[in-house]
């Protein structure tokens, strides 16, 4: 590990950042985790798909790898990952892509000295029993195969951060450097007179898993009592049976004007979005894996202070109802989901104390800069 120095009033420290998956300008990986770390250290290296060969962001050195469009391409793409990486000749390497546990410990025999950090997005293998791209009959085989090797790998890395408790939780039988690094919003927490030109939004991924048909029947439910109700769907439709599914019916109930797409918009745009918007949604159905996940666009709505309606699942209902920021319900009724969204439409000063009561709660506890904190302390520790 190299020595404590500083220049220009950062550590010298290399750091490395790999991914497989992730865009380059990812809201965890770049805007909130790197950003943080290059406010100490200056030597920050991401290794990501790209198209562009080498270049700089922010101070932060990109080095791009050809980007892979299948699952097994992700896998083969971690030999040329791990490779490149090892050129970089850090002192930690923080990798964010569960197929890369089969191939980063590569770097270990090349780099005795060097430290791993695997930071774990997702509970995987929830996530593989519901994957459409993985065929219905081999699904349990690949969930037991993510399970088992995780957790046989687990032991094998410097430190573990994770999303959320419940897979802190499963990792820590395997680990005793296990933390919990939320992805809460790095949105300033913070009323403002924006113009509100739509009523409902929903940012992130769009998919059915993710309620996308329920909140749009929802939305039909109610549009005779709001005729000029606008929703915005902000974010890349990432289900092409959904999304078929979904646009027949807005056509069918002539829902055009009502609702709208804005695809993917950069991370720096989402929030004037959200500020514009009067109400957020975050309705996931209750599938294994939102048990455990907890959605970031929840705290990105509280810190633009606008109300949250929100699945009756622990990881939203959780963080909801303890500020009284927002409406729980029933993900799979568009019914619940129509009459919270009306609710609140029809009453500003419950929208306006909902909204007030979720920037508290996320400029007192749930700020990206209380995590920030704890990235860095995890970093100073792994220096020893």
């Amino acid at each position: 590990m190299r020595d404590s120095r500083k220049v220009g009033g950062k550590s010298v420290l290399k750091i490395c950042i790999l991914t497989t998956g992730h865009q380059a300008l990812d809201n965890r990986i770049f805007y909130k985790q790197a950003l943080s770390l290059r406010k100490k250290y200056q030597d920050i290296t991401i290794i990501v798909p790209d198209d562009r060969e080498e270049y700089t962001e922010q101070g932060i050195k990109f080095l791009g790898v050809q980007k892979a469009d299948s699952l097994y391409g992700r896998f083969k793409l971690g030999d040329t990952v791990v490779a490149k990486a090892i050129e970089v000749r850090a002192d930690i390497y923080h990798f964010h892509d569960f197929e890369l546990i089969y191939k980063v410990l590569k770097i270990k025999k090349a780099l005795p000295k060097a430290k791993l950090i695997y930071d774990v997005h997702e509970h995987y293998p929830d996530m593989m029993s519901m994957s459409r791209k993985v065929p219905k009959l081999l699904r349990p085989l690949a969930t037991l195969l993510v399970d088992k090797s995780e957790t046989y790998l687990a032991g094998k890395f410097d430190q573990i951060i994770t999303a959320d408790d419940a897979v802190k939780e499963r990792f820590e039988k395997y680990n005793s450097r296990v933390d919990v690094i939320y992805n809460f919003s790095d949105f300033a927490p913070k009323e403002d007179t924006t113009e509100k030109e739509y009523d409902v939004i929903y940012q992130g991924g769009i998919t059915l898993e993710r309620g996308v048909f329920n909140v749009v029947q929802a939305i039909n439910l109610i549009k005779d009592k709001f005729p000029e109700l606008k929703m915005v769907f902000v974010g890349p439709f990432d289900d092409a049976q959904g999304k078929e599914l979904v646009f027949k019916y807005i056509e069918e109930h002539d829902l055009d004007k009502n609702i709208l797409f804005a695809g993917r918009v950069p991370h720096l745009e989402v929030e004037e979005y959200i500020r514009k918007s009067r109400v957020g949604v975050v309705t996931l159905l209750p599938l294994p894996k939102y048990y455990k996940n907890i959605p970031i666009k929840q705290f990105e709505y509280m810190s633009c202070g606008i109300p949250v309606v929100g699945s009756n699942l622990p990881p939203i209902k959780r963080f909801l109802t303890s500020h009284n920021s927002g409406i729980i319900v029933d993900p799979t009724k568009p019914e619940e989901i129509g009459k919270a969204i009306s609710i609140l439409l029809s009453d500003p000063s419950l929208c306006k104390e909902m909204g007030d009561n979720g920037i508290k709660a996320v400029g007192e506890e749930y700020n990206w800069g209380k995590m920030e904190e704890k990235l860095l302390k995890i970093y100073e520790r792994m220096r020893s």
